[in-house]
């Protein structure tokens, strides 16, 4: 800090003590009481001016030290804790940038936690897209049938439509649009989406629908649904059964098959991150993002996800809507 600076910041400071200077030597020298000589007056005028010029001094000292204590805790990267030496306002100051530096700490490790998050899918999501491409090259290469084809190519749609949500999840305030919609109509687009994979396998759906409207992002609750699915599609064998049952009362959408199930240790682990699970390892190569960014999604929108499994017999993942545009209707009425 410079003297320029400092007597700049001080102007109002310097602007009071000489307006109280001049109005204290006008009162004086007006008050026909007061007999008092020039030279007595200019010596007293003189004393107080070297007592604040003194302040002053002293003042400029303490905060040029002061800052300048800062600086070098800054630079260095510590925290300067208050003292009994540190005025009021210093320590506010203190205080102050103690909060910011956590504040920035705390950013720049989620920062550095979401790019090594993204580095380690992305890393597995390489692995795993790369089977169905070379699938689809050896089908090409050998005349293959169209339709397997077109389902490597429906596998590497998947996966590319995963990594878009899983980077859209760090910002998705930014991109998403709540609405009206009715939950029938999103569950056959996830239905005719995944329809190849349901004709070769030979698996049978029954569908069990009441009439439910939600309030949530289209784009996101395709995602949620299709990725129960096409998780259903996948560990249940030729020949299986889906059941999809939309429950009106409880607001809830329910995905139940006949498939190979979830060990019982696995289950309350399905929606951590990376986490592929007994199955995962066994029956098909998995990022284990999957529920985790459909989990992610839907506490965004306020759903909440459930999952519950016997291994070797069913399982069953189903989302719940926290409130349906009829009941804000009805709260709206009131």
């Amino acid at each position: 800090m410079k003297w320029k600076n400092y007597l700049r910041d001080s102007r109002l400071l310097l602007l009071t003590f000489f307006l109280a200077l001049s109005i204290t030597t006008i009162i004086i020298w007006l008050d026909p009481n007061v007999h008092i000589h020039i030279s007595n007056l200019l010596y007293l005028l003189l004393i107080l001016a070297i007592l604040f010029s003194s302040y002053l001094v002293f003042d400029y000292r303490r905060k040029k030290g002061f800052l300048r204590e800062i600086k070098e805790k800054v630079e260095t990267g510590t925290i300067l804790e208050p003292s009994q030496v540190h005025s009021f306002e210093e320590k506010s100051y203190i205080v102050l940038l103690n909060i910011h530096k956590r504040q920035y700490e705390q950013r720049l490790e989620q920062i550095q936690n979401e790019q090594k998050e993204w580095h380690e899918y992305i890393t597995s999501w390489v692995h795993e897209i790369k089977t169905p491409i070379s699938v689809s090259k050896m089908m090409i290469e050998t005349d293959q049938k169209i339709g397997s084809l077109e389902e490597e190519i429906e596998k590497i749609e998947h996966l590319v439509e995963q990594a878009l949500y899983f980077n859209r999840t760090s910002d998705f305030s930014k991109d998403y649009f709540i609405q009206e919609m009715d939950v029938e109509q999103i569950i056959k687009e996830v239905i005719k989406k995944n329809r190849r994979l349901f004709f070769s396998k030979k698996i049978r759906l029954q569908l069990s629908f009441s009439s439910l409207e939600v309030l949530s992002d289209k784009k996101g609750l395709i995602f949620i649904l299709d990725q129960f699915l096409s998780n259903s599609l996948k560990y249940t064998p030729v020949g299986g059964e889906i059941v999809i049952h939309i429950d009106q009362n409880e607001k809830r959408i329910t995905i139940r098959d006949n498939g190979i199930g979830i060990p019982a240790e696995d289950v309350p682990r399905v929606f951590q991150k990376g986490f592929t699970g007994k199955n995962g390892r066994q029956v098909a190569s998995s990022t284990g993002m999957g529920l985790y960014l459909a989990n992610k999604i839907a506490d965004k929108l306020g759903h909440q996800l459930s999952l519950q499994s016997q291994e070797g017999s069913y399982t069953e993942a189903s989302i719940c809507f926290s409130k349906t545009v009829q009941m804000l209707r009805e709260e709206f009425t009131r």
